[in-house]
């Protein structure tokens, strides 16, 4: 019975076939939770600061007044299509205007944005 157990080939090697599919199954496992860690997006930022001093030079451009700007206190991403509400209001008056602002043709850190201000001013 020991000679014939130990000198059968089959048996050696479907054991050896399972071994090799268990491991070559945890390694493909493994590959797949590094490829999703790597393959993650990294989307660009901007300050609010940032953000205020491009629509505050836009406004200027359009109205030839600079105008005092909030975009809040919270990164802005920059993503085409993003749209951010700022408080706009004129130096020196308690008025505030709601701004919209479309972010576009994102490249990397530089992008261009779209403002819109509200006819009306906020209410309080």
């Amino acid at each position: 019975m020991f000679g014939t157990t130990r000198g059968n080939p089959v048996q050696g090697a479907k054991r050896t076939t399972i071994g090799l599919a268990g491991i070559g199954l945890a390694l493909v496992a493994g590959l797949g939770l590094t490829g999703c860690s790597v393959h993650a997006s990294v989307n660009h930022t901007t300050t609010p600061a940032g953000l205020e001093r491009v629509v505050a030079d836009s406004l200027e451009k359009s109205v030839g007044q600079r105008p005092e700007v909030d975009c809040g206190d919270d990164a802005i991403d920059l993503e085409d299509g993003n749209v951010v509400h700022c408080d706009v209001n004129t130096k020196g008056y308690d008025v505030e205007y709601d701004a919209t602002v479309k972010i576009s043709d994102v490249d990397g850190a530089k992008y261009s944005v779209d403002v819109s201000v509200a006819d009306t001013p906020k209410s309080e």
